[in-house]
């Protein structure tokens, strides 16, 4: 009697040692879907401030070239030379390359190239750190995921994976935040620098077309008549109105772009607070963080396709 109730007993305790890590493999399953949401739309936003950074670049070289059309210009000043923004550009790369890394290593296929994933992975966290001022950051969580990351590679389950993933991702939050409030403190130079470089092209513009007949009056040889036909006068004026109409937007992409940057920063605290606690409430809150974020990038990237 004794025999057969330990053997009931046994067969119980075995019934819920495997319903324990079937929920378990559940729990780390949903939780590396949430990693890989967070992954994508961090990217998104990302690629989003490189566009940033190149429209600026490119409003700064039509502004010249719009002014070489009125003045002339010699070879050697036909040049723009790009804001030197290696520091923003390396931090921001960086994020592209976290992203990526840890999009590409919560996904099913993880296995592919995980030495080099898990390597570009590392990298960019030292990177990141290495940006950022030394007193800010605390070097005991910066070791404790680039050890989670070395010990990633060496993972053979399901839930040891999603184990060194939850280190790896709670251990750099304090990278990624800080390095998303660098690159968000510094878009009111981007949009000034833009917004300035468009209001001189706009000037421009609107000097050569209001004034045709100007060479009569100015001796120099640089001055170049420039004739229209009627129809070619009012598409030269509907450029006009169409830059005016993208300088006019400026204020609300980049007040967009600031909005993303703002959604993936909680969305990424959202994310932590559910790997810490790894319950159903904060799980429904990174749901809900993700869904805000995805309101705020579809507005940008409506914005960056009308600019």
């Amino acid at each position: 009697m004794v025999q057969l109730y330990m053997r009931g007993f046994c067969q119980k305790l075995v019934m819920l040692f495997i319903f324990s890590l079937a929920l378990t493999g559940c729990a780390s399953n949903k939780s590396l879907e949430l990693v890989n949401n967070y992954a994508q739309k961090s990217k998104e936003v990302e690629e989003a401030l490189l566009q940033v950074y190149e429209q600026t670049h490119e409003a700064r070289v039509d502004a010249l070239m719009v002014q070489a059309s009125r003045d002339g210009i010699a070879s050697n000043d036909l040049n723009v030379q790009r804001i030197n923004n290696s520091g923003q550009m390396e931090l921001l790369q960086n994020l592209l390359s976290f992203s990526q890394s840890i999009y590409l290593l919560s996904s099913e296929s993880f296995d592919k190239e995980l030495n080099e994933n898990s390597r570009q992975l590392n990298s960019s966290i030292i990177s990141m750190s290495e940006r950022l001022p030394s007193e800010a950051l605390d070097n005991s969580q910066i070791e404790i995921t680039v050890t989670a990351i070395n010990a990633l590679v060496r993972a053979r389950s399901e839930r040891a994976r999603y184990q060194h993933l939850k280190a790896i991702f709670i251990g750099s939050n304090e990278i990624i935040q800080r390095s998303f409030q660098t690159l968000s403190s510094e878009l009111v130079s981007w949009q000034r620098i833009t917004t300035i470089s468009m209001e001189k092209e706009l000037r421009t513009r609107l000097y050569l077309l209001n004034n045709p007949n100007r060479c009569e009056t100015i001796e120099t040889a640089q001055c170049a008549t420039i004739t229209h036909t009627l129809e070619e006068r009012v598409d030269a004026y509907r450029q006009a109105y169409i830059l005016k109409s993208k300088i006019t937007s400026l204020g609300d992409e980049f007040e967009s772009l600031r909005g993303a940057l703002a959604a993936v920063q909680n969305l990424n605290s959202k994310l932590v607070e559910s790997l810490k606690r790894d319950d159903d409430l904060t799980k429904s809150n990174f749901v809900n963080a993700l869904e805000s974020a995805q309101d705020q990038i579809k507005k940008l990237q409506d914005f960056q396709s009308n600019l």
